[in-house]
């Protein structure tokens, strides 16, 4: 409810007579906050007044006094002006100009103590260290300043003591060298980094260096720089370090770069112009540390030290330098620096070898670089990212190729032993159950045992041994390669800790370090092992076939399938290089084949072949009779054959081998038999001819011919037809056999189904004979194919 407006009321009757109750309350507080309203309002125009009236009596009071004082002054300066204070002040003067003399003495001497305590104080401030020094650089270059000055104020000293010249000219000598001690200092303050020295220690350490050389803020912002530059360069610089330089001296200068660029932007131009700014606003002697030293004694020698020096102040260029050329210097020294920098690590990466330092090295520079390079404002750390990921990069690919072309050094192994090759010497095989394996010490531990058993086992004479040894030490350098790569992958560069940096700039670094470098390497090393695999895949071949007429064919066909073996069990896993050595193994599997069946073959010609009886006649079954057994000749074939392959080792004898074995034995077997064969089919034809052409008994008694039993030639013909015919019957029996031995795919072939065929023939057997022979030839190998199971 609104109350009633209360301007329009003149009595108290009206509120009363007029209104509700709830309007008369409303009326009622309505007058009390008019009420409080005025009040204020009347205090206020009170208090104003009363000050008003204050300020005016004190004003009052301060011109009563200024009226006394000038009073007083006027009275003072009448009395001054009389003649008896005149008189007095010419007396005074007189007897002044008398010991004008003496002063002068007196101020030489103390000049001479101070400038002598001022060598004596810089030098105690530059031998002190830890907290505290940019103050005490400061300070010693306001002593060096006084130094100077006192030199100064002496001027010509043709006219002193001989004392008191020794000492002008020894402080004049040391002054140089004092100097040269205080900016070596300064410099010493500048070379370190922000971690080992504080912020305002370096500006102080450019204050101290302005007061000593006079030089105004760019001059010290170059001096800055140049220092900082002078120290990059140090610590990659080899002729300055006794030891070779490491991952350290890198950390250390791009260390230095980053915090040269962001101490630069700290304390230039406003911090580093205030500073030298505060030199100015006093005289030296009146600075408070000065004044503080106790070695000076200024208390005592400021008097004497004459007006030049005691209102003596700096004069420095504060206000030379403005933002945009420290932003321009900075800028240029930035690129010459960032050059310095990537040539320097570039030095320090040509004398490291190691791959793992490399990465290890990498990762610090990069963590350091991405920590604080990104604070600097202005600058674009993806350039500096991007000189030092090249720098790592080109010296990660050199090793890289380096240590893949290692693999070449099998290959030299492999060529080397060929050359020295001694038969019975470089391919003695060391049997499992020699008698050195036997009295083998087993204390020594299962794994000398059982590298031994492993190496008879699978034919590492010392040959193959130095060999495979090569190629395992290269092996593992690549494993390690290979790890160290994916350990780039796994790492992150997203560790941003204070959040400066947007999430794109974050995304792309990851991509750049942890996928495309990586990626980078990766295919580099296989393209590098591709290549390495290749070049000694063309080297053993060149070396093989330099080799495949030697009369030594064999045992080194047995030792270039025992090395292609234990390389190819620990092929990297590249596509490329899963063929490697394959084109090689064919031939060396038939020289080995022809190696090994040659023995057994020659001496199966020699007994078995050549004879003329079939041992076992008696035990043939059947009608017609028809052997059950192979002849002893052919399992002695079989038994020298699987002898000659154990002599050789258990370990060529892959399938593959065994199968070239099979159809090079079978070929030359046929070779063995079909000469055999035609051998004894030419003896018949001799024979027969010899019986037609003797006629010796026809013609003395043709009548008592017919009657009579044959003659003599007769019955030798016959008798070895007859024998002819049992020794084709056993061998189409062992033929037969041997094709169970040889395997379908072997038997299959024109050349040996032809020679069976002829065979078969000169036996003049049926075919259900001939399938007899079979049946029976099959059943005894199956009874007897566990006695010869390295050739099955």
């Amino acid at each position: 409810m609104a109350a009633p407006d209360t301007s329009t009321l003149t009595t108290s009757a009206q509120v009363f007579t007029a209104h509700t109750l709830p309007q008369i309350r409303a009326i009622h507080k309505t007058l009390h906050v008019q009420i409080d309203e005025k009040a204020a309002r009347l205090r206020t125009q009170v208090g104003n007044s009363y000050r008003e009236l204050l300020g005016t009596a004190d004003t009052i009071v301060r011109m009563r006094d200024d009226m006394r004082a000038a009073q007083d002054i006027l009275a003072r300066m009448g009395g001054m002006c009389g003649r008896a204070a005149v008189g007095a002040k010419i007396s005074g003067l007189g007897r002044f100009r008398g010991g004008e003399d003496a002063d002068a003495l007196t101020s030489r001497a103390a000049r001479v103590k101070l400038l002598n305590a001022c060598g004596l104080a810089i030098s105690r401030l530059l031998k002190g260290g830890g907290e505290g020094r940019g103050e005490r650089l400061v300070l010693a270059a306001k002593v060096l300043v006084l130094k100077r000055l006192l030199v100064s104020s002496f001027g010509a000293i043709d006219n002193v003591g001989e004392d008191i010249r020794a000492s002008i000219e020894g402080s004049r000598k040391s002054l140089n060298s004092l100097r040269r001690r205080l900016l070596r200092a300064v410099e010493k303050v500048l070379e370190k980094s922000s971690d080992g020295v504080d912020r305002g220690d370096i500006l102080k350490a450019l204050t101290a260096y302005s007061l000593a050389s006079s030089s105004g803020a760019r001059d010290v912002l170059r001096h800055f720089l140049s220092v900082r530059a002078e120290a990059i360069t140090y610590e990659f610089d080899l002729k300055e370090h006794e030891k070779e330089r490491d991952a350290e001296n890198v950390l250390k200068g791009l260390d230095l770069y980053t915090r040269t660029l962001l101490d630069v932007q700290a304390l230039v131009p406003s911090k580093l112009s205030d500073a030298l700014l505060q030199l100015k606003k006093q005289h030296l002697l009146a600075d408070e540390s000065l004044q503080g030293l106790e070695g000076l004694r200024l208390d005592v020698f400021e008097k004497w030290c004459g007006d030049e020096i005691q209102y003596f102040t700096p004069f420095i260029r504060h206000d030379d330098l403005d933002g945009k050329q420290a932003r321009e210097m900075l800028t240029n020294w930035a690129t010459k620096g960032g050059e310095i920098l990537l040539q320097g690590l570039q030095g320090t990466l040509e004398h490291v070898s190691e791959f793992k330092t490399i990465v290890d090295l990498r990762t610090n520079i990069l963590h350091h670089w991405i920590k604080d390079g990104g604070k600097a404002r202005g600058f674009d750390p993806s350039v500096m990212l991007d000189g030092l990921r090249e720098a790592v990069n080109d010296r990660l690919l050199r090793i890289l190729e380096a240590k893949v072309a290692k693999l070449k050094l099998v290959g030299s192994e492999v060529s080397a032993t060929l050359e020295a090759w001694r038969p019975g010497s470089t391919d003695q095989h060391r049997g499992l159950w020699d008698e050195d394996m036997l009295d083998m010490d087993v204390s020594v531990g299962a794994s000398h045992v059982t590298h031994e058993i492993v190496s008879r086992l699978y034919g590492r004479n010392d040959a193959v041994a130095r060999v495979v040894t090569s190629y395992e030490s290269w092996h593992h350098l690549i494993d390690s390669v290979g790890d160290l790569i994916e350990q780039l992958k796994r790492q992150r560069w997203d560790d941003d800790i204070e959040e400066i940096e947007d999430e794109d700039v974050i995304a792309t670094r990851q991509k750049l370090l942890s996928k495309d470098d990586p990626a980078l390497l990766q295919k580099r090393l296989n393209n590098t092992i591709t290549a390495a695999f290749k070049d000694l895949n063309d080297h053993l071949t060149s070396t093989w076939k330099s080799k495949s007429d030697a009369t030594d064919t064999g045992p080194i066909s047995m030792y270039l399938l025992r090395v292609l073996r234990d390389i190819r069990s620990r092929l990297p896993k590249l596509e490329d290089i899963k063929s490697f050595g394959l084109e090689n193994v064919p031939s060396l599997h038939e020289t080995l084949a022809a190696h090994v069946s040659i023995s057994p073959l020659e001496e199966f010609a020699s007994t078995a072949l050549t004879r003329k009886r079939v041992a076992g006649r008696a035990l043939w079954e059947g009608e017609p009779a028809l052997p059950t057994q192979p002849s002893p000749g052919t399992f002695k074939l079989l038994r020298n054959l699987v002898t000659s392959m154990g002599d050789a080792g258990l370990d060529l004898w892959t399938p593959t081998a065994v199968n070239v074995l099979k159809r090079v034995f079978a070929k030359q077997l046929v070779d063995v038999w079909r000469k055999e064969l035609n051998s004894e089919v030419a003896d018949r034809q001799e024979a027969d001819k010899a019986s037609e052409e003797d006629p010796s008994s026809q013609e003395s008694n043709p009548t008592e011919t017919d009657e009579k039993k044959p003659s003599s030639s007769e019955e030798t013909t016959e008798g070895k037809y007859e024998k002819s015919k049992d020794i084709f019957i056993q061998w189409l029996y062992d033929i037969h056999l041997l094709q169970q031995c040889l395997g379908p795919d072997v038997c299959s072939e024109e050349s040996f189904g032809s020679f069976v065929e002829e065979v078969f023939e000169k036996t003049e057997l049926e075919s259900s004979a001939k399938d007899r022979l079979a049946k029976a030839s099959q059943d005894y190998w199956k009874r007897t194919s566990l006695l010869f199971g390295l050739f099955t």
